[in-house]
């Protein structure tokens, strides 16, 4: 359980631990609109309700200064997918992440 610690390793396989509503803090990264915005908010409502279809992976922040402005705010970057292929990246809790 990933619970207990703050910290994730990358390539880590996560699903949410407590299904809610999207966080109002909770942003994904431009991906130069190859994706809509449409799917992106179903993609991240999905993620956050606990969806099984929905795979999500901890990404390695190669920026420092981002990965640690993240590590203070307890949060984590992670690429999510459906079985479609969109793919999404978004920011998310550590501490409400359990492996999958």
């Amino acid at each position: 359980m990933l619970a207990s610690s703050k910290f994730v390793a990358a390539g880590t396989r996560v699903r949410v631990r407590d299904a809610g509503p999207v966080p109002s803090w909770s942003e994904w990264d431009c991906d130069g609109g190859r994706t809509s915005t449409s799917v992106k908010k179903r993609l991240q409502k999905q993620f956050f309700s606990g969806d099984k279809r929905i795979s999500a992976e901890v990404l390695y922040i190669s920026n420092e200064s981002e990965r640690e402005r993240m590590r203070g705010k307890g949060r984590v970057k992670l690429q999510i997918r459906d079985a479609a292929g969109s793919l999404l990246v978004i920011s998310a809790c550590a501490e409400n992440l359990v492996r999958a």
